[in-house]
């Protein structure tokens, strides 16, 4: 039995022994230190190159910076009166002025297609005699309408482009 404790307490001794000489006190302790491996030595000094903690900017600086997102809210601007000279500023949400309703801008009537006594006047289909926009079809001519209005105001709309894809010949 003595011999084996003897064995015993060599081999622990000869383990250590080797523990010790296997890793160098100089490597640190996160990054092993290259043995053999020359292929990789650079990786290894690149991450222990950034091992050491970096100092930043601190906290109360980063708190006293004026925040960029924030926009500046524009200046009222006043308006003036009709008839005086006197400014107010514009009315907020839910005042009991009502501002003037906005006005519909008509498209221009446009010509766009003419076919036996109907002419397609600004996407809509028109007969002679039907009223259009206050003035009435009085005559469909082959490539212009006329329209007449009150006070005997003459309008005229004239075909703005050919189509030359339709051809129809007569025999």
């Amino acid at each position: 039995m003595r011999p084996f404790i003897f064995l015993g307490l060599l081999s622990a001794l000869t383990l250590q022994a080797a523990l010790t000489t296997a890793s160098p006190a100089a490597a640190s302790p996160l990054v092993p230190a290259p043995q053999q491996d020359k292929e990789l030595a650079w990786v290894d000094e690149q991450i222990r190159s950034i091992l050491p903690a970096r100092v930043g900017i601190s906290d109360s600086f980063i708190n006293s910076l004026r925040d960029p997102v924030k926009l500046k809210k524009p200046a009222a601007t006043a308006t003036p009166l009709q008839g005086g000279n006197k400014l107010l500023p514009p009315p907020k949400l839910g005042s009991t002025l009502t501002p003037p309703p906005p006005q519909i801008v008509e498209e221009p009537l446009r010509l766009m297609a003419l076919m036996n006594q109907s002419a397609l006047i600004s996407g809509k289909w028109y007969r002679a005699g039907e009223n259009v926009r206050g003035y009435t079809l009085s005559e469909i001519k082959p490539s212009s309408v006329l329209l007449t209005g009150k006070k005997a105001q003459k309008l005229i709309l004239f075909l703005t482009k050919q189509n030359n894809n339709i051809k129809i010949n007569t025999k």
